[in-house]
């Protein structure tokens, strides 16, 4: 089993807006179905979703490289970037045309199904995820892909805008 997960997700028609290209919701739709194929394949039994033992998304963030074109193959390449007591985040990219056109991160926690509240993982879900953690790695070991192109030239100090500070802590990710 690799510890990254590739699927080719399709693409429907009608999954293009106007600008006739895929909607910005329904990637978020194709990024749960390349979520459910990888946890299928990591987990067998225990990856198919369970009322009676709910693993719930807390946490989403995607960002859009790329318009996705209807037509041309989109294969996602899914991994675990980090494990939790009662969570664990699942990164994405979505590639198209030999490029990366989206990616995004997910962060899904175990749940107590009569309170709500977070709950260890399973003992055997936590060993086999702890066995397919994968630091972040650079886009062209995700896939043998090519690099991303290159940017221009960082502006000098002076001309540069302000940083903001880091953001905190997410408390759902720091508790689990």
């Amino acid at each position: 089993m690799s510890a990254v997960h590739r699927t080719v997700l399709p693409v429907r028609w009608s999954d293009q807006d106007l600008n006739r290209h895929v909607n910005n919701a329904r990637v978020v739709t194709l990024i749960e179905e390349a979520r459910l194929s990888a946890v299928a394949a990591w987990l067998g039994e225990d990856g198919v979703p369970d009322p009676a033992r709910p693993r719930v998304v807390v946490s989403l963030s995607l960002d859009y490289l790329r318009p996705i074109d209807h037509g041309p193959e989109l294969t996602a390449h899914v991994w675990v970037a980090g494990l939790g007591r009662s969570s664990y985040t699942v990164a994405y990219e979505l590639r198209q045309h030999g490029r990366a056109a989206a990616r995004a991160r997910t962060v899904l926690v175990q749940t107590d199904p009569a309170t709500g509240r977070s709950v260890p993982l399973p003992e055997g879900v936590r060993s086999v995820l702890a066995g397919l953690v994968v630091p972040d790695p650079d886009p062209e070991e995700r896939a043998g892909a090519a690099p991303e192109p290159e940017r221009g030239p960082e502006p000098s100090p002076e001309s540069a805008p302000a940083r903001e500070p880091a953001p905190a802590p997410d408390p759902v990710t720091a508790r689990a």
